[in-house]
């Protein structure tokens, strides 16, 4: 009797891990830089990259617009300076009707990618980047950040060189 009750504890224990509903662990997400290139007309860069969210919560709603939750793609601009890369961003202006300097980050927002059922996420995507007209060689680092505050990884395009 003995050995019957602890094999009915032993297969209940086993039924109920092995019935346990997985939930998918908060990762953040994985970015992988594909291509840039010029616009068709030279105003500006395109930046290509694959995106992948095992926990399925990347983009932004429209009313999630403030705080951690105002930009969800960030960019940091770099030119080549004398051989070495500066970071060139924020960038900062004069704003002569105002005189005072004004600000301009490169962030960006994806938007809100519907995914009722929480799997993970994967696709590519693309990105409309300013350039500075008056640099010779440029190049971004960019990261992304679900709607969980997780960051990913940051990556660096290839250089583009202004004609």
């Amino acid at each position: 009797m003995k050995q019957l009750t602890k094999l009915a504890i032993l297969f209940t224990i086993i039924l109920s891990i092995g019935c346990k509903k997985e939930t998918p662990e908060p990762v953040p997400p994985v970015i992988e830089f594909m291509n840039i290139q010029f616009s068709g007309d030279n105003s500006f860069s395109i930046v290509q990259f694959e995106f992948f969210d095992g926990d399925g919560d990347l983009g932004l709603k429209q009313e999630e617009n403030s705080g951690e939750q105002e930009f969800n793609v960030f960019i940091d601009y770099y030119e080549k300076v004398n051989g070495t890369w500066v970071l060139k961003s924020p960038v900062i202006t004069w704003n002569t009707t105002e005189n005072k300097f004004d600000t301009t980050e490169l962030h960006l927002r994806l938007p809100f990618l519907e995914n009722e059922s929480g799997r993970s996420l994967e696709g590519e995507t693309k990105v409309d980047l300013l350039y500075d007209f008056n640099a010779d060689t440029f190049r971004y680092e960019i990261s992304i950040k679900d709607r969980a505050l997780h960051l990913s990884n940051v990556i660096t395009t290839s250089e583009l060189v202004v004609n």
